[in-house]
């Protein structure tokens, strides 16, 4: 019975000293295997199943500080231990705060070391200069406690070195990030890692970013700090692809209950985790070669050579992603590779749900081989290898990953559609009369739906790709259609082309004149009303009293002047049209029936000219230049009329300088608008408002 009581103890001994995470030669470390971390910041609801489902393998959580969280603490890590997710506990230091973890807090944290899943140490978030003294005392204190056990934090401060000490000696692996998205271009994002790594060496991970920052929110007025529309689920891929690409060993989502609101961006990044994991061992220790001679210009490749096999990381980095996304597929496209054994291997390209062959030739360069890809959907990893085991378990892996996204491409295809048509529809893309890219996308996403409740989870992924895929030729086309038009964007709301899901802010921009257009619409005037028209109703042919009436603002064009109209005291104020010329009177009145109003803007010629004018208004309207008639039509005998540019043309006389317009517009009811633009194709005409 005592031996049998000492062998329990001392297995008891052996599991509590036992701990997953260390660092030998600058790998981490799992379990003895090179381990390559994918996890995100959750709170206490998120749970094991939750991280699991993402495809994810670790868990970053704030940890406990005393004696009894500790306790609690060791649930949550037990259950995770089960699923084989590794945890990391977030002392929460940084940021504002400057006063570090008490002594005793981490001394109690620091019992968590006997759980065989504890990965490592987040001793700092978000660190400037004034935590550097606190981050010292904390990792004093934990390498005293539990001296294998590494340490991670990020630096956000100036590269001092002071601060390259602290990160070099106290900080195991440095989580150095950045937020690309929509401003720098993935050129940036990798020389980001390349500084990053000549400051504190390796190893690093990274954030990735899968929600939209308050900045980004603001400036397209899409909401504040929170989930917002962008970044798409291929910006989410191409960011962790081009953290892989610079040797990034491990990456963190920010964060996780973002991903749980955003279901287009969780299938996407439950995709990108589980085909990491399958070549976990090359990407987590393999020896790097960075910037792989491509047969694209766009293309960045870095092969990771481990033991007898290469796994290659590929993305297509276009200059445009971060603003917009054509299709993404590029095919035939070649990659030199160092490859050093005399037998050339075999190639396969990870794109779920399949794995394809690719050819393999030697290259013009000794020592290296050429492998061409005969399809690349904007990224994915091909495994060069000659061993049969290792190439059978590639396959199985891909095959079973289907089944554990099938459930999460539902929502994200219908997610992702919702998005990206909501985005689309208000500039006025997808002709409603021709070829239809959303009916397109509808279909994949029903056919997404049919194949899930099929359980034909292979279909379904195809299907929910194929929507993403249509989604993305939609914004580009989208897109291109608003740079075509940025020279008359005005430079105010030129911000909003920053992304399609900012264009709603630029009125008009679906219906906008070609800039080719000759015809040069009034963009601005002064308006005051209403007044009455004292239109008869239906039936009546009389032309209204108030159509022919001078009301006060044809006498009085000065501002400041105060107008007795139909809604009170009135004066004259600025109204400004779309981009398409069209002025909304019904945002400018009250009372919007059986009135009339006035809009004047100064017109500046070059010299004296004749000029042709063309109008079109909802409902009639007279026309005064420098206080000479000079068109008037009545809506009433006709019921009024639907405005649209160009419904009637008149010719004028322009003086050299400044010309008054005048412009009295009437309505019967329902809409009231106008247009009204000047034959200049030159542009020589200026327009001009006190």
């Amino acid at each position: 019975m005592k031996s049998r009581t000492f062998i329990l103890l001392f297995v008891c001994l052996l599991s509590s000293g036992a701990t997953a995470g260390e660092i030998k030669e600058g790998v981490l470390l799992a379990d003895g295997k090179p381990f390559f971390p994918l996890g995100s910041w959750n709170f206490d609801y998120t749970t094991p199943q939750d991280i699991d489902r993402l495809g994810m393998n670790t868990s970053f959580r704030g940890g406990p500080s005393t004696a009894e969280s500790v306790e609690q603490f060791r649930g949550f890590m037990s259950e995770c231990n089960d699923l084989g997710i590794q945890v990391v506990p977030y002392l929460s230091y940084g940021g504002a705060g400057v006063d570090p973890w008490p002594p005793d807090s981490v001394r109690a944290i620091s019992r968590l070391a006997t759980e065989p899943n504890l990965l490592a140490w987040y001793v700092g978030d978000d660190i400037g200069m004034p935590h550097l003294p606190g981050i010292k005392q904390t990792v004093d204190i934990l390498r005293e406690e539990t001296p294998s056990i590494p340490t991670v934090a990020d630096y956000i401060a100036k590269e001092t070195p002071q601060a390259k000490t602290v990160f070099t000696q106290y900080i195991d692996i440095r989580c150095q990030y950045a937020y690309p998205i929509p401003d720098e271009s993935y050129t940036e994002y990798l020389e980001f890692f390349d500084q990053q790594r000549a400051f504190v060496g390796d190893p690093l991970w990274t954030w990735v970013q899968s929600f939209m920052w308050g900045k980004t929110g603001k400036l397209l007025k899409v909401g504040a700090e929170g989930p917002g529309p962008i970044p798409d689920p291929e910006q989410v891929r191409l960011l962790s692809f081009a953290a892989i690409n610079r040797g990034v060993r491990g990456l963190l989502f920010f964060p996780h209950h973002e991903l749980h609101r955003l279901p287009e961006l969780a299938a996407e990044v439950a995709l990108t985790c589980r085909e990491i994991r399958l070549l976990e061992p090359q990407l987590a220790a393999g020896v790097p070669t960075y910037n792989l001679p491509s047969s694209d210009p766009n293309l960045n490749a870095t092969a990771f050579r481990y033991g007898e096999s290469t796994v290659i990381s590929a993305a297509l980095f276009k200059p445009h992603y971060h603003r917009w996304v054509d299709e993404g597929v590029v095919t035939d496209m070649t990659v030199d590779c160092p490859w050093s054994q005399e037998t050339l291997p075999q190639a396969f390209l990870v794109a779920t749900p399949e794995v394809v062959e690719c050819t393999v030739s030697p290259a013009p360069e000794k020592g290296s081989i050429r492998v061409t890809i005969p399809r690349l959907e904007l990224a994915g990893f091909i495994l060069l290898s000659s061993q049969k085991d290792e190439i059978e378990r590639l396959r199985r892996g891909v095959n079973e990953i289907p089944d554990r996204l099938r459930t999460l491409v539902s929502s994200g295809a219908t997610a992702q559609a919702r998005k990206v048509c909501g985005a689309v529809w208000p500039t006025g893309g997808d002709n409603l009369y021709g070829p239809s890219l959303v009916m397109d996308i509808m279909r994949s996403v029903e056919e997404t739906n049919e194949a899930v409740d099929r359980r034909d989870s292979a279909l379904a992924v195809v299907a929910w790709r194929k929507t993403l895929r249509q989604c993305r030729t939609l914004l580009d086309e989208t897109m291109q259609f608003a740079e075509r038009l940025r020279q008359v964007v005005p430079a105010s709301q030129r911000k909003f082309l920053v992304s399609p899901y900012g264009l709603w802010n630029i009125p008009g921009l679906g219906s906008a004149a070609d800039p080719n257009d000759p015809w040069h619409f009034v963009d601005k005037w002064m308006v005051s009303g209403p007044f009455p028209l004292e239109w008869k109703g239906e039936g009546s042919t009389e032309t209204p009293a108030g159509f022919e009436r001078v009301y006060s603002p044809e006498a009085h064009p000065e501002l400041g002047v105060v107008f007795e109209t139909v809604d009170g005291p009135g004066f004259w104020r600025l109204a400004e049209c779309d981009l398409s010329g069209l002025l909304d009177l019904l945002s400018y009145f009250g009372t919007t029936e059986n009135v009339v109003c006035y809009a004047r803007c100064r017109v500046v010629a070059p010299r004296d000219m004749k000029a042709r004018i063309s109008l079109g208004s909802n409902d009639g309207a007279r026309v005064w230049v420098n206080g000479e008639d000079a068109f008037s039509w009545c809506s009433v005998p006709s019921g009024g009329r639907s405005a649209s540019p160009h419904q009637d043309e008149f010719e004028v006389e322009l003086k050299e300088g400044s010309n008054e317009l005048l412009v009295k517009i009437e309505n019967l009811g329902m809409n009231w608008q106008l247009y009204l633009s000047f034959d200049d194709p030159n542009r020589e005409l200026r327009f001009e408002v006190p």
